[in-house]
């Protein structure tokens, strides 16, 4: 029975209006960017290493996932519908079954935009010209666009090639949109308001990228712009997990008394 709630649970994730609201947001910004300033450098490079960076737009980037399934709580908290579930499962399993689909549905929001405009990078290299416009220069040698060469993004496309740099950047913002999924997930279960829901991780995440220092701000990893390490993926984990234990903890204190 868990099973079946979960995969039905993980089906109503992704077929909601927020969830396409927020693939198709987050596609329409991630496009602009890319056809009005990375289109024109002729470098996959730079119009990876840059989805977000160029645009301004990262400090926006937990508004996306969270309109997904992340307030979907409230509304159940609200009608009393949870009461229901809870006499089928314990709270752990309902926890745990909610977090999967919050966190699946949040990942895939900021993943598939940013697969698309990633592949669309990699199509728009100009044949014959990899090595110079890996870097941003264009068929004369001029720098045009420029990438730092010490980003981990970069060194990674240069060691391994473009293919395993698309999949660790289609990685990071997998994780990244679970993790801020999760955070809507636990505002919803402490304080069930779905505007609280929506607005808190914003709230969160802005006051997180003016005071954590680099290793640790989330706007910052999202991108990937650590030097030397591969810190980014190890560091949205332990986001994502953080958040899952502020959910479940939520879920625990919220459901205790039913």
């Amino acid at each position: 029975m868990h099973m079946k709630f979960l995969w039905t649970d993980i089906k109503r994730s992704f077929a909601n209006p927020g969830f396409f609201a927020g693939i198709f947001g987050l596609g329409a910004l991630l496009a602009y960017n890319f056809v009005t300033e990375s289109l024109h450098s002729g470098s996959p490079y730079y119009a990876i290493v840059n989805i977000l960076a160029v645009s301004g737009f990262t400090v926006f980037l937990p508004v996306f996932p969270v309109l997904g399934y992340a307030s979907r709580f409230c509304g159940e908290y609200e009608s009393g519908y949870y009461r229901l579930i809870l006499a089928r499962m314990k709270i752990q399993k309902f926890a745990w079954v909610r977090m999967t689909s919050v966190a699946l549905s949040g990942g895939a929001i900021v993943a598939f935009p940013y697969l698309l405009i990633c592949l669309a990078a990699v199509y728009q290299k100009a044949p014959g010209l990899a090595d110079a416009n890996s870097l941003g220069l264009d068929a004369f040698g001029v720098n045009v666009l420029r990438v730092e060469t010490d980003i981990e993004m970069v060194v990674i496309g240069q060691t391994y090639g473009v293919g395993v740099m698309v999949a660790v950047k289609v990685l990071l913002g997998f994780l990244f949109g679970a993790a801020w999924a999760l955070v809507g997930l636990a505002f919803a279960v402490w304080m069930p308001n779905k505007y609280v829901s929506l607005i808190a991780p914003f709230v969160l995440y802005e006051s997180l990228y003016i005071l954590m220092p680099n290793c640790l701000n989330p706007a910052l990893l999202v991108r990937g712009d650590d030097a030397g390490h591969l810190l980014s993926l190890v560091m949205e984990c332990v986001w994502l997990f953080a958040a899952a234990a502020a959910a479940m903890t939520g879920f625990r204190r919220r459901c205790k008394d039913e």
